[in-house]
């Protein structure tokens, strides 16, 4: 078992955090990838990381982080916003990435993100095209720090609505126009339309978490893409300590819980869940070289 994404570092783990890992590989894990969102939780991520041998790291800023706002600054950077003053917001970008490039130095460092678009809105307000803009010119550049130091990226996309998939046309253009670059398509769930489309960039793997096992039936539109992509271009997640898969549903998410996603994936694909587990992760192996 590998978790290709968890975020060890968040509160929600503060009190048992060393139990929890230990927990995983008593019982068959193999590897975590810890995962950045601010140059503050970078950090954080990077730590725990370097504690474990077989814990490993990416650094990023999430597409959040470029929102702006008084409540989004405060919780994770400050100047960096879509509402600054551009040469301010450009200055804050500058030295938020040359921090995320320092860090990616360390060895236990495996890629860069996660980093992407979000056009989720999370209250009333929704984003701006401007807000959209800014978060396009900040994975752009994180893109063009990851061609720089050999890194592949992992990518955080939301759409404002699942259906439509909106930021995840956006994002397959970015995508196809850095084929150097290898992409992991976290927690994906874009439609069957754009998951075509980024089916034709050999750059790209997708990578699924709890959220496969909310399906009501084996025909919604989630079912539907896990069958046309091919096992060999997927990983599997947590998202730790969100989305957590039933049955275990509403409670704090445990890395030992992709077995859950393993199974979902196996009964759509007509395989056991020990090849998922054993597919998976000679795939994460690979994209991460770890």
């Amino acid at each position: 078992m590998i978790d290709a994404h968890i975020h060890l570092h968040d509160a929600r783990y503060e009190t048992d955090c060393d139990e929890l890992i230990e927990r995983f590989f008593a019982a068959g894990g193999e590897a975590l990838v810890n995962i950045g969102t601010s140059v503050q939780e970078s950090r954080d991520a990077l730590v725990i990381a370097g504690k474990h041998e077989k814990i490993f790291s990416a650094v990023g800023l999430h597409p959040q982080v470029f929102n702006g706002g008084e409540e989004r600054q405060a919780e994770w950077m400050q100047g960096i916003g879509a509402d600054q003053k551009e040469t301010e917001r450009m200055e804050a970008l500058k030295s938020a990435v040359g921090e995320i490039e320092r860090m990616a130095e360390n060895d236990k460092v495996v890629a860069i993100g996660e980093i992407g678009l979000d056009y989720f809105s999370h209250d009333d307000n929704e984003i701006t095209f401007g807000q959209q803009k800014w978060q396009r010119t900040g994975f752009v550049v994180q893109i063009a720090l990851a061609q720089k130091l050999g890194l592949p990226v992992v990518v955080h996309c939301r759409p404002r609505d699942v259906a439509a998939s909106d930021a995840y046309f956006d994002c397959v253009q970015i995508v196809a126009d850095n084929p150097q670059t290898q992409f992991v398509m976290h927690c994906y769930m874009g439609n069957v339309a754009v998951t075509e489309e980024f089916l034709a960039l050999e750059n790209v793997t997708f990578s699924f978490t709890g959220n496969v096992t909310f399906s009501k039936n084996d025909g919604d539109q989630m079912s539907d893409v896990l069958r046309i992509i091919p096992l060999e271009r997927m990983m599997i997640e947590t998202d730790g300590p969100y989305l957590t898969p039933k049955p275990h549903r509403g409670k704090r998410n445990d890395p030992r819980y992709i077995k859950y996603v393993a199974q979902r994936i196996a009964s759509l694909k007509d395989v056991s869940a020990d090849h998922v587990l054993q597919t998976t992760a000679f795939t994460t192996r690979k994209f991460f070289r770890i």
